[in-house]
C-alpha cells in the first residue's frame, strides 16, 4: 500500500512538471530563438522495483542539420541583403539610360549643344553650350562624390559589423562559462542555449561561422578560414580601424585577427563580405569607370578645343603649373621638344588679326627659352595694338597677355600641328598639341591632373568648367585662327565668321567618333563614342543591379523555407501545448483520485484490523 501511495504521489510530482514546462512553451512561444523545450518520465528504482516515475532533464527540441543549414542560409542573405540595399541606392543615383536626368543625357546633350552653334558670333547658342557643359561637369562630379561617400559608408559599417560581432563573441564566451557550470552540476541550462545559439544565428548574419561542440555543452566558435573566435576561456575579437577621410583609390583598413593576421580576403559571406566587396570591387570599379569617362571627354573635348580660337575672347590665356610627363610644377629648366610652328595672334571684337608671331618648335628646349624665343620673335604687322607678352609665373603657368586688352588666340602656321613632348627629343606618342601641352585653353578642368594617354584616379570627382568659360560664354573656342596670312580669298585675317569647325568637332567626335578608352573597372578596352561608353557604364551597372536583387530574393526564399521547417520542428504550437496542460491537467485530477481511494483503503484497513 504504501509503494501505490509513493508511486501516485510521484505520478503528481511529475505532472505538475510537465504542466509547468508546458505553461512555460506557451508563455515563451513569441519569444525570438525559443525552442520547444520537452522532458519524458524516468522510472524510480528502489530495491529493484519500480517505486514511482520522475521528469527527466529538460531537452530543447532541436533538428542540428537544418540548425547548420539556416546558418549558412542566413550568411548568404546578409551579403546578399547588404549590396541590394547599396545597389538600391546607386540606381537612386543613376536613374535609368533614357532619363533626362542621366549622366548619358548630360553627354548627349552637351555634344548636341556643341553641333549647334553655327557661327562664331552666336552668343545664345554658346551660352546654351557653356550651359550644358558646366551642367554635366556638376552631374560627374556629385555622381562621382555620391560613389565616394557611399564607399565611405560600407567602411564605416564594416566597424559597426565587426565592433557587433565582437560584442556577440563575449557574449557567447558568458554564455559558454554559465552553460558549462550549469552543466557539470547537473542544472538545466537548455533557455541558456537557446540564448546562445540566438547570437550565434545572429553572428551569422555578419559572416561565416563554424561552431564545434565541445565537452560539457561548450561549443567553439570559429570564421570561415577556422579562426577560433570564442570559447567559455576567452574571446578572439577582429580589428578593424575605419578610416577618416576617403579619398578615391585609397587603400583601406584589412580586417585582422586578435594576433594581427590579415583575414580580410577569407570572407566570403555574410554582411560584413558583402560590404568588403562593395568596399573593395564594386565602388571601385564604378569609380574607375567614371574616372575613364571623364579622362577621355576632358582629353577629347580639351584637345579639339585647345586648337581653336575664341570671337571676342579673353585678353589673357593661362594655362597650368604641371604638364603631361613631369611629375612635378614645371618651372623655367623643364626640357620639351617640339615640332610645327606656333602662331600666336591678338584679334580684335570682330575677328580680325591684329598682329601675330609664328614661332618654330625645336628638339631640346626649355619652358623658359621656348618663353624667350616667342617674346623675342618678329611681329607679322608690328602693329602695337597687336603686342602680347609670354610669362611664366612663379607657381609654373604659362601666361599670355595681349598689352591693348586684345583678344589672344592661337593657332599653326601652315598645316603641320604644332606639337610639344616633355622630352630631351621629340617624342611623337607622348605630343600633345603646344596650347593643349600647356592648358592654355582648356575647356575642362580637373585640378592638377593634366592630359593623359593613361588612367587617372579620382578625377571625376573634380570634373569643372573653367571660370573663364562658365562666366563668359565668349571664350568658347568654335572657329579656328587662319593659318595663312594673307588669308584665302574671301577669308577675313583672323577668324572667319561661319565657322565652327573645331565646335562640330567636339560635338560630333563625342556622339560618333572612336575614341580609346582604357580598361577600367568591370569594362575592357574599347574605341567607341563618349556616349557609347557611358551607355555601357549604365547597362553594366543596372545589369548588377537586376542580378543582385534577384540573388537576393531567391536566398530569402531559401532562408524563409529553412525558418518554417525549423519553426515547425523546434517552434512551439500553443494549441497543442494548451492541449497538453488539459491533458495534464486531467492526468492529475485522476491521480488525485485513485490517491484518496488508495488513502481511504489504508485508513479502512487500519480501522478494521485494530478493532
Amino acid at each position: 500500500m504504501a509503494n501505490s501511495v509513493s508511486t501516485l504521489l510521484s505520478k503528481i510530482k511529475y505532472d505538475r512538471k510537465q504542466t509547468e514546462l508546458t505553461s512555460a512553451n506557451v508563455a515563451r512561444a513569441d519569444v525570438d530563438g525559443y525552442t520547444r523545450k520537452v522532458a519524458y518520465a524516468e522510472k524510480l528504482i528502489l530495491r529493484d522495483s519500480v517505486s514511482g516515475i520522475k521528469q527527466s532533464q529538460i531537452s530543447r527540441v532541436i533538428d542540428k542539420v537544418i540548425q547548420t543549414q539556416t546558418r549558412l542560409q542566413n550568411s548568404k542573405v546578409g551579403k546578399s541583403e547588404i549590396e541590394d540595399s547599396y545597389y538600391t541606392r546607386l540606381s537612386q543615383l543613376l536613374g535609368t539610360k533614357g532619363d533626362e536626368a542621366s549622366f548619358i543625357h548630360r553627354i548627349n546633350q552637351f555634344s548636341v549643344k556643341m553641333t549647334e552653334v553655327v557661327s562664331i558670333t552666336d552668343g545664345n547658342k554658346k551660352r546654351e553650350t557653356i550651359h550644358a557643359a558646366v551642367t554635366l561637369a556638376n552631374q560627374m562630379t556629385n555622381l562621382s562624390d555620391q560613389i565616394n561617400d557611399l564607399r565611405a559608408q560600407a567602411d564605416a559599417d564594416i566597424a559597426t559589423a565587426i565592433t557587433t560581432l565582437n560584442a556577440n563573441l563575449e557574449s557567447i564566451k558568458d554564455y559558454n562559462q554559465q552553460i558549462v557550470s550549469f552543466t557539470v552540476n547537473n542544472l538545466d541550462t537548455s533557455n541558456l542555449e537557446d540564448e546562445r545559439d540566438l547570437l550565434i544565428h545572429n553572428s551569422t548574419e555578419l559572416c561565416g561561422i563554424k561552431v564545434f561542440d565541445a565537452a560539457n555543452n561548450n561549443k567553439t566558435i570559429a570564421l570561415e578560414s577556422g579562426d577560433v573566435l570564442a570559447t567559455s576561456i576567452s574571446t578572439f575579437p577582429l580589428s578593424y580601424t575605419p578610416a577618416s577621410y576617403i579619398l578615391p583609390g585609397d587603400v583601406l583598413s584589412p580586417i585582422s585577427t586578435a594576433a594581427g593576421i590579415n583575414i580580410t580576403s577569407t570572407f566570403t559571406s555574410g554582411e560584413i563580405a558583402g560590404l568588403l566587396e562593395l568596399r573593395d570591387q564594386i565602388l571601385p570599379d564604378i569609380q574607375a569607370e567614371l574616372d575613364e569617362l571623364t579622362r577621355v571627354v576632358r582629353d577629347t573635348t580639351n584637345a579639339l578645343h585647345n586648337e581653336g580660337a575664341a570671337f571676342a575672347g579673353d585678353a589673357t590665356l593661362t594655362g597650368l603649373n604641371y604638364v603631361p610627363g613631369v611629375a612635378v610644377p614645371i618651372d623655367p629648366s623643364t626640357t620639351i621638344s617640339g615640332q610645327g610652328t606656333l602662331r600666336i595672334a591678338v584679334t580684335d571684337m570682330n575677328g580680325t588679326l591684329l598682329d601675330y608671331k609664328d614661332v618654330p618648335l625645336t628638339d631640346g628646349m626649355s619652358v623658359g627659352g621656348l618663353v624667350s624665343d616667342i617674346n623675342s620673335a618678329t611681329y607679322g604687322f608690328s602693329n602695337i595694338a597687336g603686342d602680347f607678352t609670354v610669362t611664366q609665373l612663379p607657381t609654373g603657368e604659362l601666361q599670355i597677355s595681349s598689352t591693348a586688352n586684345k583678344c589672344v588666340a592661337i593657332g599653326a602656321a601652315g598645316t603641320t600641328k604644332p606639337t610639344i613632348s616633355a622630352s630631351s627629343t621629340y617624342d611623337p606618342t607622348i605630343a600633345y598639341g603646344f596650347s593643349h601641352f600647356f592648358g592654355l585653353n582648356n575647356l575642362f578642368d580637373t585640378d592638377n591632373q593634366v592630359v593623359s594617354s593613361s588612367a587617372q584616379v579620382g578625377i571625376a570627382n573634380h570634373l569643372k568648367v573653367r571660370d573663364r568659360f562658365s562666366t563668359n560664354a565668349a571664350n568658347l573656342s568654335v572657329g579656328v585662327l587662319n593659318n595663312q596670312v594673307p588669308p584665302p580669298s574671301g577669308d577675313c585675317l583672323g577668324l572667319t565668321e561661319s565657322d565652327t569647325t573645331i565646335a562640330f568637332q567636339i560635338g560630333d567626335t563625342l556622339r560618333r567618333g572612336n575614341l580609346d578608352f582604357l580598361a577600367a573597372g568591370a569594362l575592357s578596352v574599347a574605341k567607341i563614342s563618349a556616349t557609347e561608353y557611358a551607355t555601357r557604364i549604365m547597362s553594366l551597372i543596372q545589369s548588377d543591379i537586376n542580378r543582385s536583387r534577384s540573388t537576393q530574393e531567391v536566398d530569402e526564399r531559401i532562408y524563409e523555407e529553412l525558418t518554417k521547417l525549423a519553426q515547425y520542428k523546434s517552434g512551439v504550437d500553443p494549441s497543442e501545448e494548451i492541449i497538453k496542460i488539459f491533458e495534464l491537467s486531467t492526468s492529475q485530477s485522476i491521480t488525485s483520485k485513485a490517491l484518496n481511494i488508495v488513502n481511504s483503503m489504508d485508513r479502512d484497513l487500519m480501522t478494521t484490523l485494530t478493532r
